[in-house]
């Protein structure tokens, strides 16, 4: 089994490496895209074979990172600081609680985008250029993503030494330091 602080490195370098294919079908996609997204720019996309395969590319893509950062870092990332993990939405409150995001509810936002991408076939071009517009704005560390600030760093990459240098984990928790913490040893 995986120690849970490097169950976080790993899925952090993981994260890294979906928002740099993100951000390349991204830029892709929208390079004929001027200002806010258009009818007749999408309609001019879903006409050729291509721009429905780049299309598709980013809805994967996003949803992938969706779902990497909000079904498997957040609850990693609680496990690692020695909390309990829930539900989608409790996860995300609960890390926002301890720093580790801000604006939950922009990350609910782009959640319940990515449903909407994922899940329903979205007929009417405007709303779908609307929720598009919307998903190329994310990147994982923008308003509402991770805190670059939280006290995790990035470690250089995955063919590092297997364990963390001291210097490059997180402090632990007050509650495992500091004897007078109401929740110390649990």
């Amino acid at each position: 089994m995986t120690d849970p602080v490097e169950r976080v490195w790993q899925l952090l370098d993981l994260v890294s490496r979906e928002d740099q294919q993100l951000a390349g079908v991204t830029a892709r996609l929208f390079a004929t895209a001027t200002g806010d997204l258009a009818v007749e720019w999408l309609t001019s996309l879903l006409g050729t074979p291509e721009g429905i395969d780049r299309l598709e590319s980013f809805v994967g893509k996003f949803s992938r990172m969706q779902d990497t950062i909000v079904d498997k870092l957040l609850p990693a990332l609680l496990v690692a600081t020695g909390e309990r993990r829930g539900t989608a939405l409790d996860n995300l409150n609960l890390a926002h609680k301890l720093g580790f995001v801000s604006h939950p509810d922009a990350w609910l936002g782009m959640r319940l985008l990515r449903n909407r991408l994922v899940h329903e076939y979205v007929e009417d071009l405007a709303d779908l250029a609307a929720a598009l517009q919307k998903g190329s704005r994310f990147d994982g560390r923008a308003e509402g993503g991770l805190r670059s600030g939280s006290g995790l760093r990035r470690r250089p990459s995955a063919s590092s030494a297997r364990a963390l240098d001291p210097g490059d984990r997180p402090p632990p928790p007050a509650r495992f330091t500091d004897p007078a913490h109401p929740r110390r040893g649990g």
